[in-house]
């Protein structure tokens, strides 16, 4: 069984990382390249959203004795054949752990327009996450 405690506190964290990440705003993709100090405050926060959302994944995967995940990705795929999450909620989540990979691994390379992207239009993902998996916890109590 989930522990709801554990992943409430993760979930928490998520929302605390959105909070701090709505506070900025860039005008464009040009002004989010300029400012370095911002531009790194920006994935870091996002690169600890998807650790979150890694962590609660991997927890479920865990205390449900789902299939274990090859990858970060996987892990959000199992969740959607185990009914935790939808198909389509998942190719999301697993396409921001992939994202995360980029990020901490080759991160010289990391296209800023992708991360501006999630930073500009893509924070609801995360959200979403929240959401989801809190209705399920709801569901299993």
């Amino acid at each position: 069984m989930p522990d709801s405690e554990v992943i409430e506190k993760k979930l928490r964290r998520i929302l605390l990382y959105l909070q701090e990440l709505r506070r900025l705003s860039f005008m464009n993709l040009e002004d989010f390249q300029e400012d370095i100090v911002k531009k790194r405050f920006v994935e870091r926060n996002i690169e600890l959203c998807i650790e979150a959302m890694i962590d609660v994944c991997r927890h479920l995967v865990s205390s449900l004795n789902l299939q274990e995940p090859e990858s970060y990705a996987d892990c959000f795929r199992i969740l959607a054949r185990g009914s935790v999450i939808t198909d389509a909620r998942q190719k999301t989540f697993a396409e921001l752990a992939r994202f995360r990979n980029r990020l901490i691994h080759i991160y010289d390379d990391v296209d800023d327009s992708i991360t501006f992207d999630i930073y500009s239009n893509r924070l609801s993902d995360f959200d979403d996450f929240v959401n989801v998996i809190r209705g399920y916890i709801r569901s299993c109590e």
